[in-house]
């Protein structure tokens, strides 16, 4: 072999020992995934717990933690720094977190599903069944309970919606620092529009 394909050949192999060795920057650094009591994966500082049949909790990013307990059939999902989800204390709850600090919590019954979606969001549903809150924008806040059937959903930033302490309700926030309540009784529908919607041009 010659001087320069000898030479030629430690470079190569040299570049494909670094790119082996190499981290990738979008690498998953803090990672947690239970299922069914056991947890499966744990990375980092992501902590997650899952108990009761057919349970679930994934919990990705820095601090982050999800739980599903207390029952069969919950799911918890949380991704974003700080983010936190919880589903449990009855059966067929589902909780999602998406966004750094957001948080989410659905139990206290069946069939409750809580979204926050944004920066520090917070979604609650509970109390009852049947219950769904809802939240799409940075700071954004939603709660349903306190009896069945009832949702919430906050769109915008600093939005806030809040439906329960009865059954069958709706409150509806759309826009930026908006607010709608349809609490203390039952069949009541509250809308309330301000500020920018997300998803329009404004």
């Amino acid at each position: 072999m010659s001087k320069r394909a000898a030479t030629a050949a430690v470079m190569t192999a040299s570049l494909m020992a670094g790119a082996l060795l190499a981290t990738p920057a979008d690498a998953i650094t803090d990672l947690c995934i239970a299922r069914n009591g056991l947890v499966r994966v744990q990375m980092g500082t992501a902590t997650c717990e899952a108990s009761g049949k057919g349970s679930r909790a994934k919990a990705k990013g820095a601090g982050s933690s999800a739980t599903a307990t207390g029952g069969d059939h919950n799911k918890a999902r949380a991704r974003g720094e700080n983010s936190s989800a919880s589903a449990g204390d009855g059966n067929n709850n589902t909780a999602i977190a998406r966004g750094r600090g957001s948080s989410a919590g659905a139990g206290g019954g069946n069939n409750n599903t809580a979204t926050a979606n944004g920066t520090n969001s917070s979604a609650g549903a509970g109390g009852g069944d049947n219950n769904t809150a809802i939240t799409n924008g940075t700071n954004s806040d939603a709660g349903a309970g306190g009896g069945n059937n009832n949702t919430a959903t906050a769109n915008g930033t600093n939005s806030n919606a809040d439906a329960g302490t009865g059954n069958n309700n709706t409150a509806t926030a759309n826009g930026t620092d908006s607010s709608a309540s349809a609490a203390g009784g039952d069949n009541k529908t509250v809308t309330a529009t301000t500020g920018c919607v997300p998803g329009t041009a404004c």
